[in-house]
């Protein structure tokens, strides 16, 4: 009886060398097909304007079938959404009542090139357009291709609404205070996002800012007054609101002036520290600055004694004759719709011209000792120069030495 010859198990040998070459060949033309959507991961549109979220499908190989393309919004306050659809053979629809068929569409669907395709449609630009944005269009857009044999590839893009805001800064007219108070304010309305405001001043002020509600609905419209001690030095500054939001190319720059009322600031000019019993049309003036221009001037004299030669012509005091009643204290007073302001002038009247003695004696004002100084006099000679301060500082004490 023959023996069954014994079965030896089969071994297989490992691929030759010059095989792994191709095999790795293959591996990477099989990668080179992999197919990817490509969206922009921000898309900004103005609130009312039309703008299109840009969707395309790569890379454009024969062999890739679009089965369909599906914008999707999975953040929509209703839930999720399918906004928009595209099939090669059924056409486009639009199934969320919003945004709506009325203001979808889409940009670039092309007849395909296909042998045997009929009527169907091959796309591979799903951009979409949106038109009339509104507030609640902003959100996550998910642009989704069904593809054969590779299966479904999908990306996300932010769409991001924003409002151009109106701008416009004005001055607050103020009355001369020693307490902050708002001197100018600015207003930038309906942004979106919140537009921001600074100001530009030489002034130590500060801003105070208010956001409320814009005209349309999720616009925000910004206030902001600015603030500072209205004094009279603050009347004529120029101040600059500044206004950035990202919808601008560069800030707007609004320049207001400011307007501060304040009383009236007086000085008195016109003496010369010359003169003399006997001078003709000397004249004193009353120098004022103030907001509102000044209403009435009044003058009059310490001792309440008024020179019967001087004549007042409103901020002018001429005088015809010096005589020794001129050796006084003159006032200013001025009145505007604010206030009153005033200023005194001290007149020192000599004897006679040139001569710097006074009118009652004839003789300088004393030292210390009470007894009197003569100019001339060879017992006590003095500088000219330093009579002269000495006769100053007679005059703003208002008071004299006789006999």
């Amino acid at each position: 009886m023959a023996r069954a010859a014994a079965l030896r198990p089969l071994r297989l040998s490992p691929p030759t060398l010059p095989l792994l070459p191709l095999l790795l060949l293959l591996l990477r033309e099989t990668g080179a097909q992999d197919v990817r959507v490509q969206v922009a991961a921000e898309v900004r549109g103005n609130l009312g304007d039309t703008v299109e979220l840009p969707c395309h499908l790569l890379p454009s190989a024969p062999e890739i079938r679009v089965s369909q393309v599906t914008w999707l919004r999975l953040d929509a306050p209703e839930g999720k959404q399918n906004v928009a659809i595209f099939h090669p053979q059924y056409g486009r629809s639009f199934p969320s009542p919003k945004p709506g068929k009325e203001r979808l569409s889409f940009v670039n669907t092309a007849p395909s090139s296909g042998a045997g395709q009929g009527s169907e449609l091959e796309v591979r630009d799903a951009t979409l357009s949106l038109r009339g944005l509104t507030v609640e269009d902003e959100g996550n857009y998910t642009c989704e291709f069904a593809t054969f044999p590779k299966g479904t590839s999908r990306g996300v893009t932010w769409l991001r609404v924003i409002a151009q805001p109106q701008n416009h800064a004005e001055k607050q007219e103020v009355t001369f205070n020693l307490d902050p108070v708002p001197v100018a304010r600015c207003v930038s309305a309906g942004g979106r996002p919140p537009a921001r405001v600074s100001w530009l001043s030489p002034l130590d002020g500060e801003a105070k800012e208010t956001q409320g509600s814009g005209p349309l609905p999720g616009t925000v419209t910004v206030t902001s007054r600015y603030t500072v001690t209205p004094l009279s030095e603050a009347d004529g500054v120029k101040v600059i609101c500044k206004v950035e939001h990202e919808s601008f190319q560069e800030p707007k720059l609004l320049p207001v002036i400011l307007s501060v009322r304040y009383p009236p600031q007086v000085s008195i000019s016109g003496y010369d520290d010359n003169w003399y019993i006997g001078r003709s049309e000397a004249t004193l003036n009353c120098n004022v600055r103030s907001k509102p221009e000044p209403t009435g001037y009044d003058w009059s004299t310490t001792s309440g004694v008024f020179p019967a030669s001087a004549v007042a012509q409103g901020p002018k005091l001429i005088v015809h004759s010096v005589d020794r009643l001129f050796n006084t204290t003159f006032i200013c007073t001025v009145t505007n719709a604010v206030g009153t302001g005033q200023a005194e002038q001290v007149v020192l009247v000599r004897g006679d011209a040139g001569d710097l003695s006074t009118p009652e004696s004839g003789r300088f004002p004393g030292g210390g000792n009470g007894s009197p100084l003569q100019y001339s006099s060879p017992e006590n000679p003095m500088d000219r120069g330093a009579w002269q301060a000495a006769v100053h500082a007679v005059a703003e004490s208002k008071i004299w030495l006789s006999d």
